[in-house]
């Protein structure tokens, strides 16, 4: 659901079992993650954006984080495994939350940037 604020549009989402909810400024674009890591964590690349402003509506005792590295951290629903968030390691404030937890999509939304392109399967390609 879509929500007017004072400077914008706020978008809710949240896990599968709906213990974890958050909301966020609607993003416009959406980012994607062909990693090996975001891969495995989501079964596909990832897609999200840098969030800049994620409010917990409910659920933080429900919210885990993993991290296989020193360089960021994955947030999870630890009841239903749902994959949430991303955050970097050295900045915790800087949260990003990926675009399939979000309740609705705008169709103004579009996708950005492509990182770890080298990484990608060779079974698809990248047209933009």
């Amino acid at each position: 659901m879509l929500k007017r604020k004072d400077r914008g549009f706020i978008s809710e989402g949240g896990c599968l079992c709906g213990a974890v909810r958050f909301s966020v400024p609607t993003p416009s674009r959406f980012d994607v993650c062909h990693c090996k890591d975001c891969r495995r964590w989501h079964g596909s690349p990832a897609i999200g954006v840098d969030a800049g402003d994620v409010t917990l509506l409910k659920g933080e005792e429900a919210l885990r984080w993993f991290s296989k590295t020193s360089m960021a951290e994955r947030g999870f629903c630890s009841i239903c495994g749902s994959s949430l968030f991303y955050r970097y390691s050295s900045d915790s404030n800087r949260w990003s939350f990926y675009m399939g937890a979000l309740d609705h999509i705008s169709d103004q939304a579009s996708l950005g940037y492509h990182s770890f392109r080298h990484q990608k399967p060779e079974f698809y390609d990248i047209t933009s």
